[in-house]
Formats: structure tokens, sequence, C-alpha cells
């Protein structure tokens, strides 16, 4: 049992070793919902589909990581109980050395889901296939004799299933997405 407790205090102080394993539990759970949870819907909500679950849970690791932390509700009720106090530099210096301190360790779990969603590339090739951006769109389709296809059936490419884009073209819009997904997790 103290063994127990004493890999529970590591794991909750917030120093590197916490932040590694809230990293390596975010990352499974990115993993989990990407398998189990997400399919995009292959027609014109591609992009809004895939930045809500691209974004959305990374705000809510967010929100939870502030919610959690012992320090915002210190520095919070720290705040309300000497409102007069506060304007004074000093006090205010300390007040936002803790709220950096909060921000640093809240970002951890949100970042990391991020960095995970942008490597595997799903959400990010779902979401591109629905953008609207016909300069984009062109580019992604290219020069080949098959363009006109691609761009009608572009948010069609990440199902696979109901396009008459050659299997090729299909496959090389598919893999500059996922390129372009791990480039800017980088």
């Amino acid at each position: 049992m103290e063994k127990f407790k004493t890999v529970l205090d590591i794991a909750t102080k917030q120093n590197s070793l916490g932040f590694g394993a809230v990293a390596l539990v975010t990352a499974g759970g990115e993993q989990f919902f990407s398998v189990a949870m997400f399919s995009c819907p292959c027609n014109d909500l591609n992009f809004l589909y895939g930045m809500v679950f691209l974004l959305v849970p990374a705000l809510a690791l967010l929100l939870l990581g502030y919610i959690l932390s012992k320090k915002t509700w210190k520095t919070l009720t720290g705040v309300c109980q000497r409102r007069a106090a506060l304007c004074r530099r000093r006090r205010l210096t300390v007040v936002c050395a803790a709220l950096f301190q909060v921000s640093s360790a809240a970002l951890v779990a949100p970042a990391s889901w991020i960095a995970v969603a942008l490597i595997n590339g799903k959400y990010y090739e779902c979401a591109m296939t629905g953008t609207n951006v016909t300069a984009y769109n062109k580019y992604l389709c290219g020069e080949k004799g098959s363009r006109l296809q691609c761009l009608q059936e572009l948010y069609r490419l990440p199902c696979g299933t109901g396009t008459s884009v050659p299997q090729m073209d299909r496959q090389n819009v598919l893999l500059t997405l996922k390129a372009q997904s791990q480039v800017s997790a980088a």
C-alpha cells in the first residue's frame, strides 16, 4: 500500500513524470477515440466535422486541466478575498506567475491531443477535403486528367467509396493531406 501511495504522489505532482503520464493517457484516449468514434461523413460537412473532432476535445481537456488544478482554486479564492490588494504590483506579479504555472500544466493534455491527432491525420484529412477554398482544392487535385472529377468529389475521398476518381489519384490526395497534417504537428 505504501508503494502505491508513493507512485500516486509522483504521478499527481506537477513534474515531468506527471506530464508524461498525462500525455500518454491523452494519446491513448485520442487513438481510441479516432478508431471507435470517428467516421468522416463524406459530404459537405467534412470541414466542420473534422475540426470539431480535432479542437473540441482539446478545449475540454484544457478546461478540465484548469478545473482540476489546486493552484487555480487557491489563486482564485485568494484573489476574491483580497480584491483591494490585487492592484498592488507585487500581488499582481504573484497571481500572474501562478496563472502561468497553471496554464503550462493545463496545456499538456490539449497539446498532446492535437499533436497525436495531427500525426494520425484522420481529422485533418476529413476537414481539409471539406474546404471551400478553390485555390487549395486545385492544389490538392493537381494537374491530373481527372482533376475535374477530383474537385467535384473531393469530400468523398476519405471514404473511398462512391467516387469515380481513380484510386492512384485518390491515394495521392490523401497522402498529401496526411503529410501536411504531420508537418503541422511538428
